[in-house]
């Protein structure tokens, strides 16, 4: 979140996006809105358009799967990067027209070093993609990566292999799937920028009725990229700085008592002429050494373990493969260490140079016993700091932790469990038209494998908010210039909706007769039925949404089914309007395979890669995963939130009794006589474990009581984090303080057990 990209323009990078009006929701671009963009705006240096997409390299080796970016040509020059070998792309090479016979392509280091050996004749070679034939035109510098991502990209092309596909989203403006990257000219500020973007995108809706009618957004390209992980991240970061405080305040603790201990050792220094300065320097070197040996433990802890919390992060946090200790941590590291030794040690220092020579080298004299009330009520605010930050703790982990527990439960609208899915591109040779008849064969060979209950393939998979957005018209309700709705569209086979176990409401599901020789059809979801057909039926009702693949234009469709809602942004994300189209109908390429079986449904994934070769030996299929997995993915983030939080609430709570313990102990210790004098004159172990335990609960009850109204003040910060939990929820607020106030009692109650065994007349021997 922290780290600059590694961009000469990073700075002045952002992130354009396409929002929908209504709502500000944002999304991606189509290629019409792009190229107008950057045709009318006087705001930026530059802009540029890009996709990531899936490549298969065909060669002497086995077919081997690649993630690319589409891009057009100028987004290397904003980045304010060149190819380490060769050239960037041209200006012209974007277009369909200029490209010529083969399209060109620039490699990433790594898959010329791995695949090429490093060879620089290689450039101005041509390699194979699929059925397509790329001319190699430059090698990217090693390292680098745009867009960044978990998944690295390998190579990057031009936009003109999206022009040349048969369904050419680039003349589509209803089809939004493009990012696009700006570069702020100097002295431009974003509300500028801002500002003029809005004015552009009102007049293309105004020119545009036909559409949905959308503004813009932008953001610091840095803050696209780690937008979502800002809020937990900055929660993690609160938490470990509130365990780090407990530390020092219960280290400060164990200092003042042993300070105490310490009170003739210091008077003497004193009367032998050590200065107030002297004396403080002695006692925070000592703190300050503890506090360094306390770092270097926690950096070998971190070495160790470094490792184990990256693979733990969820697959969609950017640049973790760059996560390491590096010479900033240990700067830093040592940095802390060096505070929290002055932090922990101040005030026992502080205490230790104020000694009065004369009252301390008389045990009992004048001053004494004011002195010590001031020290025991020092620790004791110390306790009862512990206890606030531990509840402010255990409050936020109990609030994330209920919402993690709804999110596993939440209704997705589809079954995960015992399916397969699998990522398969078109054979070489072979149009994005003739696609859906080489998918729908892979579909039938799956389909009689033995174990196999259900088979289908669909264009974008539920939960991983792939879908694409596009405009919708609805028969007979002529929309008002510049209202055109919008709705999430994907392209499926017959039986995807029962294979992933989504539920058919009304109507039919797809048949193999719904192709391009047949009427066009749809079959739409819950929330755009409810949405766009209030109180009517849907079925036989037309709509026609902007994605026109197999049509010269984007044809009205006949709904002829309602499926309910399935979840495609992830299972706390509210569902969207939705149309599905047959991809007989609506080819796309790639597409992604689901297999639903009986049993363990990886133990098919061998049988299922000798089917696909069977057809072709040079389509290899890649992504393979279950529902279940993809699921398990779109909480990761929540649940190693939940762990970490969790496990430093824990923690916090661990610290703290210790505090309360080490007070109550301490106070036990200090009034052993007193407690003896007690007993001797009458009072039970009943009335003695009440005064310790009294004592305890004291300082809990207070720490509690500040964490409360604290952590009350805080929470509203993690109102975005939670799902179907309020940021006040009553339970949470109640059982958090009793859990807390429960321990603490236990912790008071050893030292508290242990002052009613006292025997009066050892305990009055003390004195």
């Amino acid at each position: 979140m922290l780290k600059p990209l590694p961009f000469p323009t990073a700075d002045r990078l952002v992130q354009v996006r396409s929002a929908i009006a209504a709502t500000g929701n944002g999304s991606a671009a189509s290629y019409p809105d792009f190229l107008d963009w950057r045709a009318r705006n006087h705001v930026f240096d530059g802009m540029a358009a890009l996709r990531t997409g899936d490549f298969t390299l065909i060669g002497s080796h086995e077919p081997l799967h690649l993630q690319g970016a589409v891009v057009s040509a100028q987004l290397f020059s904003l980045l304010g990067v060149t190819p380490a070998l060769g050239r960037n792309f041209l200006p012209g090479e974007d277009h369909l027209a200029a490209a010529g016979g083969t399209d060109p392509v620039i490699l990433s280091y790594g898959l010329w070093q791995r695949e090429y050996g490093s060879d620089a004749s290689l450039l101005g070679r041509t390699i194979h993609l699929g059925d397509k034939q790329f001319t190699v035109i430059g090698i990217m510098p090693r390292g680098f990566q745009f867009p960044i991502q978990a998944e690295p990209i390998e190579l990057w092309t031009t936009i003109a292999v999206d022009a040349r596909s048969g369904a050419d989203m680039t003349v589509q403006r209803g089809a939004h799937y493009l990012d696009v990257v700006a570069l702020l000219k100097p002295g431009i500020t974003m509300q500028k920028a801002q500002t003029e973007m809005v004015t552009i995108v009102s007049g293309l809706n105004k020119e545009h009725p036909e559409n949905k009618p959308r503004t813009a957004q932008l953001l610091p390209e840095l803050e696209y990229l780690v937008g979502q992980l800002r809020t937990p991240l900055l929660v993690l970061l609160g938490a470990v700085g509130c365990v780090l405080l407990i530390v020092c305040a219960n280290v400060a603790n164990l200092l003042l008592a042993r300070a105490t201990g310490r009170r003739k050792e210091m008077a003497i220094r004193v009367a032998l002429g050590a200065s107030r300065r002297r004396v403080m320097c002695q006692v925070l070197s000592e703190s300050l050494v503890l506090g360094l040996s306390g770092g270097v433990l926690g950096l070998a802890l971190a070495f160790a373990s470094f490792r184990f919390l990256v693979r733990s992060l969820p697959a969609e946090v950017p640049r973790a493969s760059t996560i390491g200790l590096n010479t900033h941590l240990l700067v830093f590291a040592f940095g802390i260490s060096l505070l929290v030794g002055i932090l922990f040690g101040l005030v026992p220092a502080m205490q230790a140079s104020r000694v009065a020579p004369t009252a301390s080298l008389k045990e009992g004299g004048p001053g004494f016993g004011g002195e010590e009330r001031g020290h025991n009520r020092l620790r004791g605010a110390l306790a009862a700091s512990e206890v606030a930050l531990a509840v402010v703790l255990l409050l936020v982990a109990g609030l994330l932790l209920q919402s993690f527990l709804h999110l596993t439960r939440a209704e997705t609208g589809f079954d995960p469990h015992h399916v397969l899915t699998f990522q398969i591109d078109s054979p070489a040779g072979m149009t994005i038209m003739q696609s859906p008849k080489f998918i729908r064969e892979v579909v039938t060979r799956i389909r009689a494998l033995p174990g196999v209950s259900a088979a289908s393939a669909v264009a974008s998979l539920p939960l991983t908010g792939d879908n694409i957005d596009a405009s919708v018209e609805i028969e007979g309700q002529p929309s008002p210039s510049g209202s055109r709705p919008a709705a999430d569209f994907n392209a499926v086979e017959p039986h995807y909706f029962h294979t992933v176990g989504a539920a058919l409401l009304k109507g039919r599901d797809f048949a193999a007769d719904d192709d391009l020789r047949s009427t066009p059809v749809a079959i739409v979801n819950q929330t755009l039925a409810r949405r766009f057909f209030p109180n009517q039926d849907p079925i036989g009702k037309n709509i026609r949404p902007g994605i026109g693949n197999g049509y010269k234009e984007p044809p009205m469709r006949e709904i002829v089914g309602v499926i309910g809602d399935v979840k495609q942004s992830g299972p706390g994300a509210e569902a969207a309007a939705e149309a599905y189209a047959p991809l007989a109908q609506c080819p796309f390429d790639p597409m992604i395979i689901v297999v639903r079986t009986a049993n363990d449904p990886r133990s098919i994934v061998s049988a299922v890669r000798q089917q696909v070769l069977s057809l072709d030996k040079n389509v290899p299929i890649y992504h393979v995963k279950t529902l279940d997995q993809y699921f398990a993915d779109s909480v990761a983030e929540p649940r190693l939130s939940s762990l970490l939080l969790g496990s430093f609430a824990g923690l916090a709570v661990l610290l703290a009794c210790l505090g309360v313990y080490g007070v109550v102990s301490y106070m036990v210790a200090q009034r052993t006589h007193e407690i003896g004098v007690r007993m001797a004159l009458g009072a039970a172990r009943g009335d003695v474990m009440r005064l310790v335990l009294g004592r305890g609960l004291a300082v809990a009850v207070a720490g509690v009581t500040i964490g409360l109204a604290g952590s009350f003040a805080l929470v509203h910060l993690l109102s975005t984090m939670l799902f179907e939990v309020r940021a006040t929820d009553p339970a949470t607020f109640a059982l958090a303080p009793v859990a807390l106030l429960g321990v603490a009692a236990l912790a008071s109650y050893i030292p508290a057990r242990r002052a009613a065994k006292l025997n009066p007349m050892i305990a009055l021997r003390n004195e």
